[in-house]
């Protein structure tokens, strides 16, 4: 499964998506971190983030995230 996110909001709200393996977070440009809620998907073997213009830094907590092996940044 995979899902493109634009909101931090809908990223709250998706706790029971445990089993999601792509994830494409696009254009929050107004933060400079990312989501603590994306340490929740344990599944997660792909990251995308792409246009996230004030990102300053990655969490160490992307670490615990086992199982990802892809990580691909355009633009920030």
């Amino acid at each position: 499964m995979m899902i493109c996110l634009s909101s931090r909001l809908l990223l709250k709200q998706m706790d029971n998506f445990t089993s999601l393996t792509i994830l494409r977070i696009d254009s929050y440009s107004r933060s400079t971190t990312l989501p603590n809620e994306l340490v929740n998907f344990t599944s997660l073997t792909i990251l995308m983030i792409v246009n996230y213009l004030q990102l300053t830094s990655l969490p160490n907590e992307l670490f615990n995230l086992t199982f990802l092996t892809t990580l691909n940044m355009k633009s920030c």
